[in-house]
Parts: C-alpha cells; sequence; structure tokens
C-alpha cells in the first residue's frame, strides 16, 4: 500500500507543475496582449467613437480634469455666436502649413496681422499700440507686437493688446499664453489652425533645421546636416507628440501622458477649428467662410488673385533639399513611434475636419464673422462648395518668413 502511494507522488508534483505552467504562459500572455492593446495606432473610428463628443467630458472628469480655465473664459467656443470683441487666433503649429496662412491673410488679403514681424524697424520700443507698415513702403500691416514669444506676449498685454480690438488676424504658437492676452468674457479669442500629420512634420523639420539660417540657435541646427534622418529619428535631437504638449501646456522637457492627449483632445474639439496642411485650399476657404474674413485696404483683385496662385498656393517656397522616407523603414516608424499621441490627435482632426463635427449647429448660411472692427456677413457660399484641393504636398510648408520678403 505504501508503494502505491510513492507511485503516485510523482504523477501529482508533475501535475501541479503543468498546471503552473499553464498559469504563468496565460498570465504572460494577458499581459502582453495588454501592453499591445494599449500602443498600438488606432484607426480614426476607434479614436472617433472613443472621443467624440458625447464622452469627452466624462473622459475629463475620469481623469479629474476640467478645461483650464485661461482656454475656458477666454477663448470662445467653435459653435458660439460670434461677438465685436473677439481676435482671430491662429494657432500655428510649426511645418504645418502656417507660413502658407500668414501670406495669404497678410499679403495676398492685406489684413492686419499680429506675429513677429511688428516689432521691427524699432517698433519694439513702442509705448502704445499701432498698425505699422513693414517695411514702411509696403502695404503690409501689423500690429506693433510679437506674440510668437512668450515675452512678446506679456509686452502685448501689458500694452492692451487682448481689449485693443486692433489684430484682424494673431499668429502664435503659444494658445496658453495667447489665450492669457485676452480678457474673458468680454474680450475674447477664436482659434483655429491648421494641423499635419506628425511624422511628415518630423521629417520635414528636421531637414529644415539644417538650412534655417535665419532662425534662432533653438531652431537653426548645422550639425544635423552630418547626420542621417535615420539617426535622428534614434538621437534625443528632438521631443516627440510636439502639438499634443503644445495644448497640454507641458513644461519643457516633460512627457505627455494619456490624460494631456484627452485635454488636447477636447480643446481641439471645442476650442479651435481645424484645418488639413494637405488640404489647404479647403480648408483656407472653411476659415474664410466661418470667420467672415475680406480683403482689406488697398485691395487689388488681380494681385489677390496672383498672389494667391503664385505665393500662397503655388508651392514656389518649398524645401527642395527633403526627401522622402519610406512609410515601410525603420526610420518611419521610430519617427511614428516617438509621436504617438500626436498622431493620435492628427487622427481625430481628421475625423472633425471630415464630419465637419465643429461646424454643427453652427449657421454657416451667411458666413457671419466678425474682421475689419465689425460683425457682418458674406455671401452665401455653402461649405459643401468649397475649391477642390489642388496643390498637394508641396505647399509652403518649408518657407520661412525670409522667403516672403518680411525680414528684408
Amino acid at each position: 500500500r505504501m508503494h502505491g502511494i510513492r507511485d503516485t507522488m510523482p504523477l501529482q508534483q508533475s501535475q501541479k507543475k503543468r498546471n503552473s505552467i499553464l498559469i504563468l504562459s496565460t498570465v504572460t500572455a494577458l499581459c502582453f496582449l495588454a501592453i499591445y492593446t494599449r500602443n498600438r495606432p488606432q484607426s480614426i473610428d476607434a479614436i472617433a467613437t472613443d472621443y467624440f463628443p458625447e464622452t469627452a467630458d466624462q473622459r475629463l472628469l475620469k481623469w479629474g480634469m476640467t478645461l483650464p480655465e485661461v482656454i475656458e473664459h477666454n477663448l470662445a467656443d467653435i459653435n458660439e455666436p460670434f461677438t465685436e470683441n473677439e481676435t482671430p487666433l491662429f494657432f500655428h503649429i510649426p511645418k504645418s502649413g502656417g507660413s502658407t496662412a500668414k501670406q495669404y491673410y497678410g499679403v495676398c488679403m492685406h489684413l492686419v496681422t499680429a506675429s513677429q514681424n511688428g516689432i521691427m524697424h524699432g517698433h519694439d520700443q513702442d509705448e502704445e499700440l499701432q498698425i505699422v507698415n513693414i517695411p514702411p513702403t509696403s502695404l503690409q500691416r501689423f500690429v506693433n507686437v510679437d506674440v510668437s514669444t512668450p515675452e512678446g506676449l506679456q509686452r502685448a498685454s501689458y500694452l492692451g493688446f487682448g481689449r485693443a480690438n486692433i489684430a484682424e488676424v494673431m499668429f502664435s504658437p503659444y494658445l496658453f499664453k495667447s489665450a492669457a492676452v485676452f480678457e474673458g468674457p468680454t474680450y475674447r479669442g477664436r482659434a483655429f489652425g491648421l494641423f499635419r500629420d506628425p511624422v511628415d512634420r518630423e521629417i520635414s523639420r528636421f531637414y529644415y533645421k539644417r538650412v534655417a539660417k535665419h532662425e534662432d540657435e533653438t531652431t537653426y541646427q548645422p550639425d544635423l546636416n552630418f547626420i542621417t534622418i535615420a539617426k535622428y529619428s534614434l538621437t534625443g535631437f528632438w521631443e516627440g507628440n510636439a502639438v499634443v504638449r503644445m495644448l497640454a501646456d507641458c513644461k519643457e522637457g516633460q512627457k505627455p501622458r494619456s490624460e494631456d492627449l484627452e485635454l488636447a483632445m477636447e480643446i481641439v474639439r471645442r476650442k479651435i477649428l481645424v484645418g488639413l496642411m494637405d488640404r489647404m485650399e479647403e480648408s483656407i476657404a472653411i476659415f474664410d467662410q466661418y470667420f467672415g474674413f475680406q480683403p482689406g485696404l488697398n485691395f487689388d483683385e488681380q494681385w489677390y488673385m496672383d498672389c494667391r496662385t503664385n505665393k500662397a498656393f503655388g508651392g514656389a517656397n518649398h524645401n527642395t533639399k527633403k526627401k522622402k522616407v519610406d512609410p515601410e523603414s525603420g526610420t518611419y516608424k521610430n519617427l511614428a513611434r516617438r509621436n504617438r499621441y500626436d498622431r493620435e490627435l492628427y487622427s481625430y482632426v481628421v475625423h472633425l475636419f471630415e464630419t465637419r463635427k465643429q461646424l454643427e449647429g453652427v449657421d454657416m448660411s451667411h458666413g457671419v464673422g466678425r474682421v475689419n472692427g465689425r460683425v457682418y456677413a458674406v455671401p452665401n457660399d455653402p461649405i459643401e462648395n468649397v475649391p477642390p484641393f489642388v496643390s498637394g504636398e508641396e505647399v509652403n510648408e518649408d518657407a520661412g518668413e525670409e522667403d516672403y520678403g518680411l525680414n528684408k
């Protein structure tokens, strides 16, 4: 009898060992599945289902967040009625068509703009706000402030820019600091912007940094001429997820988290009318109708058409040294991996743009907007009839201000 018990003991131990291995394998598989599910790129439909728009507030509350007060009170919601005390604010994402938008509105449309050019020719010493021509003999009109830097925005605030209602379009990469210039809810900004595929944007930035001699040392990096884009994708020369970090107001060097992506999506949904760089003309047409932008002083129809065709949308100033990167290559995948949150945000932006979700409930029949210091209606031109996209990827995404003669 004891012999029989001893014979069964190895069998029991073997069974226990097999059970332990099975349990360990199951736990390991579940862990890998969870990691994969968390990190895999989401489709546009999946992101839209996850984030837009019915559950957005609930998801923010889940993280214990609401929109920051400066954004909530100083920037108008997209679907709110316009008032006279609002300034159109173009959220300028680097290498995403912002220079083309400046060219179009400042040069072709002759609108009064606020960017970095208003302090040239000694106007950084002005003690009062005014509209200046730069160069003095040109027809280009700027407010005498620099809203492209934190220091410039602080000076603009000191001079009362936010309540002056003087700029017809304001261009800045600093959404939070720009919003802080205004004094809501009476004086507010109303934001719009162009977005670009994050990997394409990063490739463009790499080649731009090599040649941007007119920029400061944080942008112009001639040492990049000695490395390839493949090596660049693996180095610490750059931080990924730039747009999410901008929209979540992350500190320099701070890595964004999931809740930062949630916040960025909600700010975009409610506060920024989106356009796409690779559908530039269609996006500009929507902006024009939404805001009711009309050409400014000394407008000439033939000049406008030539400027629009040859300068704004002609692609004459793109970086010819930029090379394509194979989407199947390791370099492309490295760039995509380091821009994971920006890619999710961009998919959401594409969804908003394609479905016109932001414009639901907005009366676009008369294109009511504010420009030139008054509220008025522009001719009826339904959003569905915007011009087709023509110019492709070679829009002036790599042009700098010097390409337009603004720094000469």
